[in-house]
């Protein structure tokens, strides 16, 4: 049975864009402040946050239908969260709590 160009096609487009298994990817924002959909969270992971895989984080904007948590993993990979989740909270306060000892680290006395 021969499948269509059309399909195929879409199959392919399909494959290529995919759909991301930890919640949505995200990019930067653009600089003239609009948000690409891409930016917010139109869905949260499902699976547990494990704090100690997490490089950074950022907030979505409020332009964005709903708000998130989007957490950028050690391998690079980026995770939206639910940010009223309390494990997402504390995970926040970590990432925060090690940036200012890394800061501190490297200031010069």
């Amino acid at each position: 049975m021969k499948v269509p160009v059309a399909a195929l096609s879409v199959l392919i487009l399909a494959a290529t864009l995919g759909s991301p298994a930890h919640g949505s990817l995200a990019h930067e924002s653009l600089d003239a402040g609009f948000q690409r959909p891409s930016d917010c969270c139109p869905s949260y992971t499902s699976r547990k946050i494990r704090c100690k895989y997490m490089k950074s984080y950022f907030e979505t904007d409020s332009g964005c239908s709903q708000p998130g948590v989007i957490f950028i993993t050690k391998t690079g990979q980026r995770v939206c969260a639910n940010p009223q989740n309390a494990k997402v909270q504390r995970c926040i306060m970590n990432l925060k709590q090690d940036s200012v000892e890394n800061l501190r680290s490297h200031l010069i006395y």
